[in-house]
């Protein structure tokens, strides 16, 4: 009966012991094949998350080469856009500039002696022309007299330069200004000395609160 009794307890013991030995395999085992998954996941490279790399050459072998500059440049600007016009005056003037220069070793130099013509395109559909001389420095002053019905209108400037010897150079872009009318400014100074007041007037471009337009 004893040794009966001691043979069920020595099988049963063994069971467990196989059960317990098997659980903790299974869970060394499971272990391994989650951080096997996770390096594996971690290591692929996301497609839509990859790393840009820029790689800048600097001996220029595969650029594309810089553009040389034309061998001669021209523009013409008026510093003043809205220009006055006087009405009691007929000579009111506007300064139209205009440079042309001549590309020397990648730089500019000014071309001295060219001659810059302005044509000048009026809002009544007239159209003048007026001249002048570069300087050293390249640089043309071209006067022009203001006309009384262009108030308030566009007015084109397009100016071209010419020497002998040389390309003709047409400005790609005209210089534009808008006249406008002076406006007379009543500055009112009251002199105190008896009961004497006078009121002097100064003719600005600018309009006061208190301003009598022409």
């Amino acid at each position: 009966m004893w040794l009966q009794s001691w043979k069920q307890l020595k099988s049963h013991t063994s069971f467990a012991f196989y059960c317990k030995c098997s659980a903790i395999v299974f869970f060394f085992t499971l272990c391994v094949l989650i951080v096997a998954c996770g390096t594996s996941t971690n290591s692929q490279v996301d497609p839509g998350n990859q790393s840009v790399t820029v790689t800048i050459d600097l001996n220029g072998s595969n650029g594309s080469p810089t553009p040389p500059l034309p061998d001669y440049l021209c523009g013409a600007w008026v510093t003043n856009n809205s220009p006055g016009v006087n009405p009691d005056n007929s000579n009111s003037l506007i300064s139209v500039f205009a440079k042309f220069v001549h590309t020397v070793n990648n730089n500019p130099v000014g071309v001295d002696g060219a001659t810059a013509t302005a044509q000048i395109d009026w809002p009544d559909g007239t159209t003048d022309t007026a001249t002048a001389k570069t300087t050293s420095d390249g640089l043309a002053v071209i006067p022009l007299v203001l006309k009384p019905n262009s108030v308030n209108k566009i007015v084109l400037v397009q100016v071209t330069f010419t020497k002998d010897g040389i390309p003709p150079c047409q400005v790609p872009q005209p210089a534009y200004f808008t006249p406008v009318y002076l406006q007379i400014v009543a500055n009112l100074c009251i002199i105190a000395a008896g009961r004497e007041k006078h009121e002097v007037f100064a003719r600005k471009r600018t309009c006061l609160p208190r301003s009598l337009p022409l």
